[in-house]
Order: structure tokens, then sequence, then C-alpha cells
């Protein structure tokens, strides 16, 4: 049985379903936890911008606002996702659109983040492709995604086989740093803590 996948319809189709409920989800829950970690391990300083890619209902970019005043701006492939976010957090910018086509400007961010988002995306190159164009100068791109150091292969098998999510694949520590390697960023912090994985990268010069 050939199983083919459109995993941005996939995951506009399931997040829309779940928008206006989805800090009550299973998915949301394990959302959380990323969320969580990535307020307490990101240093950044007052009215920065920042861009956050996958932002579901926008929770992150509050929590981050909760320690400095920031210029928030969130994208979701859901267009129910960002209607929840914007009405939940309407001092943000919350857009609809896809990872591999960011509607905003040229180098307009200090910051860019996906949590638990990466491997939602079909074609990750152009997702970094594209957080490069967004970012400033020496902007950082923030990815905080799952760890799975056992039955990797496994995992991955079933997403292929069973997922309606929009799940692609997740990837080891060595993946993403081959990945990055590649694309000319460089790991300028990396933490691993249970089943998260943190970077933070900025492109070489």
């Amino acid at each position: 049985m050939n199983h083919q996948h459109n995993h941005e319809q996939e995951s506009q189709d399931f997040y829309d379903k779940i928008a206006d409920h989805f800090d009550h989800t299973f998915d949301g829950f394990l959302a959380s936890f990323f969320k969580r970690f990535i307020v307490k391990t990101l240093d950044f300083s007052e009215d920065i911008r920042i861009l956050d890619v996958g932002c579901a209902n926008g929770r992150l970019l509050s929590m981050l606002e909760n320690q400095h005043h920031i210029d928030g701006f969130g994208l979701d492939i859901s267009s129910q996702m960002v209607k929840v976010a914007s009405e939940k957090y309407p001092q943000f910018t919350f857009k609809q659109g896809s990872s591999e086509s960011i509607p905003f400007e040229e180098h307009s961010f200090d910051i860019v983040i996906c949590s638990a988002s990466f491997h939602h995306f079909p074609h990750p190159e152009q997702f970094l492709n594209e957080a490069e164009r967004v970012l400033k100068e020496n902007g950082r791109l923030i990815i905080a995604e799952i760890h799975i150091p056992i039955f990797l292969k496994l995992y991955n098998w079933r997403l292929h086989r069973f997922s309606k999510e929009g799940d692609v694949k997740v990837y080891s520590p060595k993946e993403l740093k081959a990945l990055f390697n590649k694309k000319g960023w460089k790991v300028i912090k990396r933490k691993i803590f249970f089943q998260i994985q943190y970077y933070e990268i900025q492109k070489l010069s």
C-alpha cells in the first residue's frame, strides 16, 4: 500500500479541528513542555522582534513577554489557530502560512523560534532558507524538537504509516547537526533534556 501524504494539508486540517481547545489536548500538553523549556533557556533582551513559526494559539509569545517586552509575531499553517491566537493575544501579529514561504520581509527579526514544529516541515532545508532570509544579521534561530534516542526508525515508520496530523519525520541530534552544517548554520547553544533537544543556531557569515 502506498501512503502518500500532503503534510501541510494534514497539519492544517488537524490543527484547525483542535484550535479552540488546543491547550487541553494531548498535543497541547506535550507542546507546553517545549514552551517552558524555551522560556527557561532562551536569553533575550527587551523590545526585540521575535517570530514563532508553528505558533499554534500564540501562548509561547505570551510566556516570553512575561519576561521582557517583545515585538511578537506568529505564523501557523492552521487558519483556525491564527484566529484563536489573534483573539487571545491581540498585542501580537499572527499570519496564516507555510514555513516554506514565510510571509514577512527580509531581515526583520532578531529571533525566529520553531517549537515542536520542525518535524512537520516537508522540506526543512527550505524552512532554513526562509529563516535566514527573515533574520537580521547575527539573528538566532531557535529549534526545540522531539528527542527519541531509542526506536527512532520504528517511530518514524509509524509516523509515515499511520499519522494523519502532518508529521513528517523526527530527527536525531546527528541528523539535525548535519542538516545545519549543510545549510551553513553554526550551533551556538545545544541542550538535550529527556525528550527535548534544543538548539540555538546562527548563519555563518
